[in-house]
């Protein structure tokens, strides 16, 4: 075939190409060939993809093996090779085992690069060659009932146990893997060999030790010159040729002329000698010893292969001259790679696309569309033929039936890629019947959807937004109230119906009997954004309650008014709704539960407000700090002035980070909200309460999205006309002050970030999450917001208590001024706003969207820790690096050095970062330990790539340490694996100490010994997941039984390879091999020689044990366990600094959505409680508690306090006894209240007063 892409006539065929799906047209049954393995593909059930040959192919080649056959297994088992397999596989012509017939091909190979062996074993019906695909079929627009290329599926594999029989020395088969082509009427199948190479490792290194060849060539020119004289340089490289010599004429010489290898040789004793006559052993060469003046005279005598029987001549796989042929192909690898042989290897890989009737696709590797998924799910390379692509869409049409709508669209999206228009007119079409169609199935099949939606009156299909839905359901609510609980569950009909996770989730959280604020309000018709006084709810809820005619009725809108009130804080509506309920709740009955009486012993509970669990959990574990409420109950003791002097003289964190007025005024008024907040927790009378608005507004959205929004508002109300008649929205409203159900509006943007840029010229103003102060060195200048004018004139502004007695600064409008400066030309100064009483306007007035995403824990609490930093002024500051120290940072800040070394380098380059948290990092596969999930931070890594070695160390630690164990992965999911939780975390292993001490070198150890404990424990976990793979891998295990990778024998190797160093401790590569300087005196004389030696045991005979499997469990259980044992001596005594757990954040679900809850330790009690929202219980038992978050992958982020003085830094406050309410004929106190009646202006003023400004401040 010339042109294996030659197609056949261009004419145009059949119009109905275009117009239907594939599968719609009849095809003959008989025409579908099922012989060989091609049923195995439809009788399981299972959806397998299939691959055009040239994705085949380049999948194989490159170990992309997951979505081809499963390989993988191959990788796990622990074989014994010279050289790495994961890398493109270059496959070379492999002796004289590959031949073809009429209806088979065999293609034996091998990789030049790792010496594995791969055979393709290729079959069809001779009978039926007509029937095989054929390139000619094809044909534009491609007929689904051509076949031109062949389309390949695994279809099974050939499971352990056969495996084993099978396997020899001759044969050492790793993996047998079949796929068939699934073109109904073509009988093509191929099965995929996989064998280890014939040479261990041993013995390619023997071949390659150019330094011992070398050292024994002048050790034979010292013994004997005369004899030697010819002998030089050029035999140091010379062994694999004369290897492959020897190997040839065993090969090619008549049986009764095999010639003998004499021992006293001289090329031979100086390029082989004793060292490698185990060689020769293996070879099956026999050995003969004379012994002459004490010198072997004897030799070696080859063994004779067998004649070639196999088809054509060829060898007979299996074989002893199958096998001598293939150690010599292993070898010739060895000689084209170092550059010697004098001709090129014979490349298989384009017969093999021949074979598989498909074209070379060189570039395959790099070009940039080859993995996207469209590519994956259609099984094609990129720049095939459009008529190769849709052959391929036919194809895979009912291999993956569930990924169909993700076809079509993959071949819109490749059509686009390709810029081929014919390509794109089929591929809309074929989107749009399938569209057409989804929608006639979802009509005809979602009855109860259907029916949900008209209850809501909607029509189906439901193409409806999530607002669209709830709107409707609000508006329901409000027209028939007597079926709510209907409602509710019509609501979770169409939630359960959708795959959308954010869909679902604010369905579900808007089915909650417990009401939001915007739907309490459409149940009295009144719209989300208009604010009526106590009275006027207390009238509308009147009116309702009176006309109910249901209990139903009358407790959905009591639940309201109760949701009303709670939300807005109003004391007189409060006072009103508990009236209206005494008077209208049906006997017998109780609220909703949101006024449900206090166990005063039990700590109170917060409500979740939208969608703010990880808000709620990370409160009331901060009421728990002493240092965070000492702050938040006596802020006047350190409060920073607002003054521009103070905040432009305040640097935040290790990295000094500047901020801007706005920022530190709402700094401030977070701390207001979170003293009032904590005096809810420690006095509020019943079971639960709710965090404000305002302060959820503070820690969840920055102030740049605060001050954003009151641009676009001011902007609409100058430009826009009049607005319309309320009706439901099919958007989220504008911006109000409610409780609605949060977003995952993230807090900063990218370049806000400390974990960016090491500098420091960042404000604040963007800036909510702070992962690590990173590396401080000298004072870095600090700019301006990358946004603002640096010509923009500041605005001075005072607090909200005395806002109607501020004055305002303005200056001279510039070009291009923000959109903040109120310019004094325009606007009467009496009427302008200050900045600060435009954020705490925004903050009583910025809503904050209802969708479901939530930011993470750690992002939480750091926009909490950064609120908490910007509001206080510092204690002190360093006066080397300028960091300003204030209580948060002594409270919380760990200080670690980050070590960096290039592999040249003897010493290290260190950095020092201030971080609020340190990382532990779970296991891919089961569990671990919290120590192995830190040391996975700390300890040492090699970037091999940037040829750097570095690690860190803790320099010092506070009184109250977060642990952040980081369940976010690179795939997009979440890591689920367990880690277990030790109650006192003890951190000296972890802290610095100089590279001279027995501590950092006590430290190597535990680097090396924890490497290989990891690589046990992992061996281990893929052995529990596949068990059937525990024979084979013993069996690979056992065969070479000189093995000798002993704990004792690697410190010595690892010594060896460095005696000749300095005194410095060199890391240059990996851990394993030449990391470690250790003396004698370094191992620890417990680990004595019988232990090393337990590490591992000679292999046991087969009747000692049932099986082989399970000969391989115990003896990795007894390296677990030695290595185990060892790591353990060498952090024994190291408890110099123990930390208590103090409270365990989890959170159930995906990366983007779920659920958390805190657990939180009360020591004085002695016992656990569990905070789930307003939801609080008790749990007595630690032991109990630690074995429950140990086994599961909930625990997110760990709360550790120093042992020692504990006391001092965290409690559990005791909830105080209520206060005595007023009588309720006395009148109520008039209270000026924010749009959200979050805050009562008056309270606040005189329990915690707002900021305030000097009159010199007011003046200037």
């Amino acid at each position: 075939m010339a042109n294996l892409y030659e197609l056949g006539p261009q004419q145009d065929h059949d119009a109905s190409a275009y117009t239907q799906l594939p599968g719609a047209a009849s095809t003959d049954a008989a025409h579908n060939n099922l012989a060989g393995a091609k049923p195995q593909t439809y009788n399981d059930g299972v959806e397998r993809p299939g691959r055009h040959p040239s994705r085949w192919i380049y999948e194989l080649l490159n170990n992309k093996t997951t979505n081809i056959g499963p390989f993988e297994k191959a990788r796990q088992y622990q074989v014994d090779i010279p050289y790495d397999w994961d890398h493109e596989h270059r496959l070379v012509l492999n002796g004289n085992q590959s031949y073809s017939t009429p209806s088979t091909r065999v293609l034996s190979s091998l990789c030049i690069e790792c010496h594995f062996h791969f055979v393709f074993k290729m079959k069809w019906n001779e009978h039926c060659q007509d029937n095989l695909c054929n390139p000619l079929q094809a044909s534009w627009p491609m007929e689904e009932s051509k076949y031109p290329w062949h389309h390949l599926v695994w279809a099974g594999s050939t499971d352990d146990a056969d495996l084993l029989e099978e396997r020899s020395k001759y044969y050492p088969l790793l993996s047998r893997e079949q796929f068939v082509c699934v073109a109904p009427p073509c009988t093509f199948q191929i099965t995929v060999e996989v064998l280890e190479p014939r040479m261990g490792s041993w013995w390619a290194q023997l071949l390659t030790d150019h330094d011992a060849i070398r050292k024994e060539l002048y050790n034979a020119k010292a013994r004997d010159p005369e004899r030697y004289e010819g002998a030089n340089e050029g035999w140091i490289t010379q062994a694999p040729l004369n290897l492959n010599t020897y190997l040839k004429n065993l090969l090619e010489s008549p049986t009764n002329d095999l010639r003998s290898i004499s021992k006293r040789n001289k090329r031979f004793s100086v390029l082989f000698g004793p060292r490698s006559f185990r060689i020769f052993r293996d070879l099956e060469f026999s050995e003969t010893v004379v012994m002459l003046d004490d010198e072997d005279d004897g030799q070696f005598t080859p063994r004779a292969p067998e004649p070639a029987s196999g088809p054509s001549g060829t060898t007979e796989p299996g074989t002893y001259r199958a096998y001598v042929e293939d150690v010599r192909a292993e070898v010739q690898c060895i000689i084209h790679r170092t550059g010697q042989a004098t001709e090129k290897p014979t490349f298989i890989t384009s017969a093999l696309y021949a074979d598989l009737g498909s074209k070379d696709a060189p570039g395959a590797k790099s070009h940039a569309l080859t993995d996207l998924e469209r590519y994956r799910l259609l099984g094609i390379l990129p720049n095939l033929p459009r008529e190769a692509t849709v052959n391929a869409y036919f194809r895979q049409w009912d291999l993956i039936p569930s990924q169909r709508k993700a076809m079509v669209n993959g071949l819109v999206a490749i059509a686009n890629d390709y810029g081929d228009e014919a390509l794109s007119e089929f591929a809309m079409t074929q989107s749009s019947i399938f569209e057409s169609l989804m929608e006639r199935m979802q009509a005809s099949e979602n009855n109860e959807l259907n029916q949900a939606l008209k209850f809501f009156d909607l029509s189906p299909p439901n193409r409806y937004t999530a607002d669209q839905i709830i709107a409707s359901f609000r508006l329901t609510l409000a027209g028939r109230p007597g079926q709510a609980a209907t409602a509710r569950d019509m609501l979770m009909v169409i939630a359960g119906a959708s795959s959308d996770p954010e869909y679902q989730t604010r369905l579900l959280m808007e089915s909650d009997s417990n009401m939001t604020l915007d739907t309490s309000k459409a149940l009295f018709n009144v719209p989300p954004n208009e604010v009526m006084d106590s009275q006027a709810w207390i009238q509308a809820g009147r009116s309702k309650l009176k006309s109910c005619t249901s209990r139903q009725e009358k407790l959905l809108y009591l639940s309201a008014l109760n949701t009303i009130a709670d939300v807005t804080d109003d004391a007189r509506l409060k006072q009103g709704a508990a009236e209206l309920q005494e008077r209208f709740a049906p006997a017998g009955e109780e609220d909703d539960g949101n006024d449900v009486p206090a166990d005063i012993n039990i700590p109170v509970g917060l409500n979740n407000i939208g969608n703010t669990c990880y808000l709620n959990s990370l409160l009331q574990y901060l009421f728990t700090v002493k240092a965070v409420r000492d702050i938040a109950f006596n802020y006047s003791d350190y409060r920073l002035e607002l003054t521009d002097e103070q905040i432009a003289e305040r640097k935040i964190g290790g990295n000094k980070m500047t901020m801007d007025r706005a920022e530190a005024v709402v700094a401030q008024a977070f701390v207001h909200e979170l003293a009032d907040l904590f005096n809810k927790l420690k006095s509020h009378n019943q079971a639960a309460t709710r965090p404000s608005q305002r302060l959820a507004n503070a820690v969840l959205l920055s102030t740049h999205s605060l001050l954003e929004d009151l641009k676009s508002k001011e902007a609409s109300a100058s430009t826009l006309p009049p607005p319309l008649p309320v009706r439901p929205p099919s958007k989220p409203p504008s911006p109000v002050v409610e409780d609605t159900e949060m977003a995952s509006e993230r807090n900063h943007s990218s370049q806000d970030s400390e974990t960016v840029s090491n500098g420091s010229s960042e404000t604040l103003v963007d800036l909510v999450t702070v992962m690590s102060d990173k590396p401080v060195s000298e004072e870095q200048p600090s700019s301006t917001h990358p946004d603002r004018n640096p010509n923009e004139t500041t605005i001075r502004v005072v607090d909200e208590s005395i806002a109607e007695t501020s004055a305002t600064v303005t200056g001279e409008p510039t070009k291009n001024s923000d959109a903040d400066v109120i310019m004094s030309d325009l606007v009467d100064e009496k009427q302008q706003q200050t900045i600060d009483e435009k954020v705490l306007d925004a903050l009583g007035h910025q809503k904050r969207s209802s969708g479901t995403d939530q930011q993470d824990v750690e992002e939480v609490i750091g926009s909490i820790i950064n609120r908490l930093q910007a509001a206080i002024h510092p204690s002190s500051v360093d006066e080397k690096t300028g960091i300003q120290f204030e209580k948060i940072m002594e409270t919380f800040f760990v200080t670690t050095v980050n070590y960096t070394k290039k592999f040249d380098d003897h010493t290290y380059q260190s950095e020092i970062s201030y971080d609020r948290s340190i990382t532990a990092f779970p296991a891919a596969d089961g569990p671990c330990s919290l120590y192995d999930a830190l040391g996975r931070n700390f300890d040492q890594q090699v970037l091999e790539e940037s040829r750097l070695t570095r690690y860190t160390a803790i320099k010092s630690l506070p009184p109250v340490l977060h642990v952040l164990i980081q369940r976010s992965q690179s795939i997009g999911r979440k890591n689920d694996n367990p880690v277990v939780i030790p109650e006192t975390l003890y951190l000296d292993r972890y802290m610095d100490a100089p590279h001279d001490s027995p501590e950092f070198k006590r430290r190597t150890e535990q680097w090396v010994v924890g490497e290989w404990l990891a690589d046990l424990k992992q061996q281990k976990v893929r052995l529990n997941a596949d068990p059937k793979t525990g024979a084979l891998l013993d069996e690979i295990r056992r065969r070479d039984e000189s093995q000798t990778s002993d704990w004792a024998s690697a410190i010595a190797e690892a010594r060896s390879a460095i005696a000749s160093l300095d005194d410095q401790f060199v890391f240059d590569g990996h851990t394993t091999e030449d990391l470690i300087t250790l003396s004698d005196q370094d191992i620890d004389s417990n680990m004595t020689d019988s232990a090393i030696n337990t590490s591992h045991k000679p292999a046991i005979e087969l009747n000692e044990m049932a099986t082989i499997e399970e000969l391989t469990r115990a003896q990795l259980e007894d390296d677990i366990a030695i290595y185990g044992q060892r790591l353990e001596q060498l952090v024994t005594g190291m408890e110099k600094n123990p930390y208590r757990l103090q409270a365990v954040i989890c959170h159930r679900g995906h990366l983007s959505s779920g659920h958390y809850w805190v657990w939180i330790h009360d020591f004085e009690a002695n016992v656990w409680r569990w905070y789930n929202d307003a939801a609080v219980k008790e749990n007595q038992n630690t032991q109990e508690v630690l074995e429950t978050l140990s086994k599961s992958g909930e625990p997110y982020y760990l709360c550790y306090v120093r042992d020692s003085d504990k006391g001092q830094h965290v409690n559990v406050p005791k909830r105080e006894p209520p206060v005595v309410p007023e009588p309720a004929g006395e009148p109520l106190v008039e209270t000026a209240e924010d749009a959200d009646g979050d805050i009562q202006v008056n309270d606040a003023s005189k329990d915690h007063p707002l900021p305030t400004l000097t009159a010199d401040e007011i003046e200037t």
